[in-house]
């Protein structure tokens, strides 16, 4: 009877194309479902990220937190967006600044904001205290002395906006956070199986242009014994 020659090496190529391009575009189709990428437009959010910077934003991030760094929609102000900022106060917070003071405080109590250009949080010479309503945000930028944010609109429900605005949230991905990690050590892997798997397949195309192997007496069509 004869073989198919490359056959099991044929069979073994398939699955592990199969499960090289599975691992190789897992990754990059997971990265792209949940986040999108964002150019930062000025620099009203220095120190913290540089005009240019290509942000990771996470589509869907489900609760808004203080200090989340935000992509919004600015309609309510009267501007196109979107426009990017850090969330310091939500519904029920009370959020207040005095000129002169070097202190932002939040429910009567001074806000650590380390990521503040300058450690200065009134840059800008704004002063307000708002209390915020249920649903909405207060939002500033770290670069206080060149952000246009909710200091500047206070007939607009004393600069809020609301939730809804929010269209993303910076999920702080780089090349050195771990999920990024993970996902790229994955891909690499898929590349390595995806080239084994060509590399067999290739082997495969290889022996099925050789005579095949035949087992066993050739059947000449005369009984053996046969006098």
């Amino acid at each position: 009877m004869a073989r198919r020659p490359g056959r099991r090496r044929g069979i073994w190529a398939i699955a592990l194309l199969v499960l090289g391009v599975a691992l190789a575009a897992g990754p990059y189709a997971y990265m792209s479902g949940r986040f999108t990428p964002m150019k930062q437009p000025s620099d009203n959010m220095l120190p913290t990220i540089t005009a240019g910077t290509v942000l990771a934003i996470e589509k869907d991030p489900g609760e808004i937190r203080r200090g989340d760094v935000v992509i919004y929609d600015p309609a309510g102000w009267g501007y196109e967006g979107p426009f990017i900022g850090r969330v310091v106060a939500l519904g029920g917070d009370h959020i207040a600044y005095a000129r002169g003071d070097r202190t932002l405080t939040l429910n009567g109590k001074p806000l650590d904001e380390p990521y503040v250009r300058d450690g200065d949080p009134g840059a800008g010479g704004v002063g307000f205290a708002v209390s915020v309503p249920q649903g909405r945000m207060f939002v500033l930028g770290d670069n206080r002395g060149n952000s246009q944010d909710s200091r500047f609109h206070p007939e607009s429900d004393a600069g809020t906006l609301p939730l809804s605005a929010v269209a993303g949230v910076d999920a702080g991905l780089d090349q050195e956070a771990p999920l990024v990690m993970a996902l790229g050590t994955v891909s690499l892997a898929g590349v390595v199986v995806l080239l084994t798997g060509l590399g067999l397949a290739i082997a495969s195309l290889v022996a099925r242009r050789q005579p095949a192997e035949v087992y066993g007496p050739a059947w000449s069509g005369t009984r053996a014994d046969a006098p």
